[in-house]
């Protein structure tokens, strides 16, 4: 076996961070060779409606000529993570008149917003429940019960798949993260 070395590598990051009661700012980065793109949304849990959004291209192949597709983010405020969701964001911020990578962050931000709701109903739990061996079929059907925007999104939460979640889903492995730190401005200087 030979050992070889990648030519190209692309990262991509996305974070959720609380800013009291039910809103978050979830930020999402792009960093390769050429590219260092940030988008950034605001949001209001459960409703998922983008209530601020930013973005900037650091670097990028023309990066003061990118930037200026930024405003284009402003439409997304108002709008709310749901179904149709992407082919809407993607058609205001990317395209000919937007940015193709902006438009790949608001998709990742989009599906991390989802994943709130599962933060949010997880970490809601008493703390007992929440280190107590974890049960698949009772897990699933908390989530649909819970989630219940989760039902027929994929294969697992498919209704026909529940047999299938009964005899072969294992427990859950949480893997351990060491969760990213950021300043916030305060509420009031947000823009």
């Amino acid at each position: 076996m030979a050992e070889i070395t990648a030519i190209y590598h692309r990262t991509k990051e996305v974070n959720i961070y609380p800013l009291g009661g039910d809103r978050f700012l979830l930020e999402a980065f792009l960093l390769d060779e050429v590219h260092d793109v940030r988008a950034e949304v605001e949001i209001v849990h459960p409703s998922l409606e983008i209530v601020a959004a930013r973005s900037e291209v650091r670097n990028g192949p023309f990066t003061n000529v990118c930037n200026l597709t930024h405003p284009n983010m402003q439409q997304l405020v108002s709008m709310r993570v749901a179904r149709g969701f992407t082919q809407a964001a993607r058609a205001v911020v990317g395209g000919s008149s937007g940015c193709h990578r902006v438009s790949e962050l608001v998709v990742e931000i989009a599906q991390a917003a989802y994943q709130l709701h599962f933060v949010r109903f997880f970490g809601g739990l008493p703390r007992e429940i929440r280190e107590a061996e974890d049960d698949p079929p009772a897990r699933h059907a908390a989530v649909l019960q819970a989630v219940p925007g989760m039902r027929n999104t994929c294969f697992s939460y498919h209704d026909d798949r529940r047999r299938l979640i009964v005899e072969q889903a294992t427990p859950l492995r949480r893997r351990p993260q060491e969760m990213p730190r950021r300043e916030i401005m305060p509420p009031d200087e947000r823009s």
